[in-house]
């Protein structure tokens, strides 16, 4: 109960506090958007949102995609660059995410996907409660995600008998985000997401099956074709026995007119939400680094 109180509490210093600067935007017209001119000292808005791509880094972004809108997405992970010459920086192995999205509408996003790690597809909702306009890009932007995640692999867990809910992991996010201006532009995002893990299966009776975590993400935007990113995933709940480290990661992404090319670096070799938030995740401190790359294309 203390933890949900927490989270109630943290979700509503957020909300507050983005809210309350929200007035100076809601009257610019729609030509400072297509134009992307001043209107008044210190506001610009910009023709493109820089909060637009799906991933950062590994989790999910605010964004839905219109209606009928589809996306693929290749999500690619080396191994470790602490694995020298011999494992050649880690490029001898790898980890990939096939990805599939669509807009049902203009709020409501569904997508699958299948990680060779595990041998995991997954399927999820996501629904844009409240999206910012063309105008007010200023906004908060609120929206909800459920995942549900089933391992193919073999049981080598050694319990008998195995159920096929065993199999079964949750994901639910409230992803809240929202644009801020420096120096008079529209440069910066940054998103909070309180999370709930359920892992129907855990490794030992003193695992817990929910993990409350908190992630957060980063965006800056160099220009519209260039965005530095980040992540950062802090569980909250102690009874994890692997010994853990918080998923984290810096990003460069490139747009182009139908693709994005995103670069990664980050201590996490699963993709899949709850694999990558409470997994056996690396040391940064001990070189446990892994190159990544997202490839995105829309249609």
């Amino acid at each position: 109960m203390r933890r949900i109180i927490n989270y109630i509490v943290l979700i509503i210093c957020f909300s507050t506090n983005v809210y309350a600067q929200n007035d100076s935007a809601v009257n610019v017209p729609p030509a400072v958007v297509e134009d992307d001119q001043y209107i008044t000292p210190g506001i610009l808005i910009l023709r493109r949102n820089i909060h637009h791509s799906f991933r950062i880094i590994n989790g999910h972004g605010t964004p839905t995609l219109d209606k009928k809108q589809l996306e693929f997405c290749i999500q690619h992970r080396f191994g470790l660059l602490s694995s020298g010459y011999e494992g050649a920086w880690g490029l001898d192995q790898s980890n990939i995410r096939i990805g599939l999205d669509y807009g049902l509408n203009r709020n409501i996003t569904i997508g699958v996907g299948r990680s060779g790690l595990g041998k995991t597809s997954n399927g999820y909702i996501k629904w844009g409660i409240v999206k910012p306009n063309g105008i007010n890009q200023y906004a908060t932007s609120l929206t909800w995600l459920s995942d549900m995640a089933y391992v193919f692999e073999k049981n080598t867990s050694g319990l008998t008998p195995y159920y096929n809910t065993h199999r079964i992991n949750y994901t639910h996010q409230l992803l809240i985000s929202r644009n801020f201006s420096i120096g008079g532009r529209h440069m910066f995002m940054l998103q909070l997401a309180p999370t709930l893990v359920h892992r129907n299966l855990v490794a030992t009776s003193d695992d817990a099956n929910d993990v409350p975590l908190l992630v957060g993400n980063v965006r800056y935007r160099i220009n519209d074709h260039i965005h530095l990113t980040g992540e950062f995933v802090q569980v909250f709940n102690k009874q994890i026995t692997q010994n853990s480290k918080p998923a984290a990661g810096i990003g460069l992404e490139f747009w182009t007119a139908g693709h994005a090319f995103q670069f990664t670096f980050n201590n996490a070799n699963a993709l899949n939400e709850f694999r990558y938030m409470t997994g056996d995740n690396g040391s940064f401190g001990k070189g446990d680094i892994r190159l990544g790359f997202n490839i995105v294309r829309r249609w």
